[in-house]
């Protein structure tokens, strides 16, 4: 999951994001510590959309520590 280069990359913090997206911070929190494999479609989609990617961006492998 990408998630959490996209948002550093974008100078947000998991709060902000939350703002953004109307996703908890502590749903964030466990997406990006890998605790939540499989996050629902609909809470992707928001994140997406707060961050300007798509969920294709989100959920490919990041690179730099292949999750």
């Amino acid at each position: 999951m990408n998630l959490k280069g996209i948002r550093e990359k974008r100078g947000l913090t998991q709060e902000q994001l939350a703002d953004l997206s109307g996703v908890h911070q502590s749903v964030i929190s466990a997406i990006e510590r890998g605790q939540t494999l499989s996050p629902r479609l609909d809470t992707l989609k928001k994140l997406a959309g707060a961050l300007g990617a798509s969920v294709e961006e989100l959920v490919a492998e990041d690179k730099l520590t292949g999750r």
